[in-house]
């Protein structure tokens, strides 16, 4: 499962110094910013942004997390690589993190009209804290 970016508030749990995302982009690379909300209420704002999915080439600041081939309805996996990708952002020393704020990146939601090929659509696959 994954979400849309669209200015979701995802709760995070867990000590480390760093925030790790998973996500990917359809039809071309996409960002916006997202926010780190501590527990004492300050936040911690940053690019988050991913390249598309079909496009298997990380984005500055991203790196490939996994490679593999996409499904066809005939049963057949293709011979074009896609990828998954991550990114970390240093966490605030001496804080706790309580949510992440996506980026509301004002594409259309499914079953809205999505224009295939030209509306990027960020979608984030998991958020966890380590390091």
């Amino acid at each position: 499962d994954n979400v849309i970016a669209s200015g979701q508030a995802i709760p995070l749990h867990g000590a480390g110094s760093k925030l790790v995302i998973l996500g990917a982009s359809d039809y071309g690379a996409d960002s916006g910013t997202a926010t780190i909300v501590y527990t004492d209420g300050s936040t911690q704002s940053f690019t988050l942004g991913f390249n598309g999915w079909y496009q298997n080439d990380a984005m500055p600041g991203t790196s490939i997390l996994a490679t593999a081939y996409r499904n066809h309805a005939n049963g057949s996996s293709g011979t074009h690589p896609v990828s998954i990708y991550a990114t970390s952002v240093a966490l605030s020393a001496g804080k706790t993190p309580a949510y992440l704020l996506l980026p509301d990146i004002g594409a259309p939601l499914p079953p809205a009209s999505v224009t295939v090929e030209t509306d990027t659509i960020l979608h984030v696959f998991a958020a966890g804290i380590g390091g």
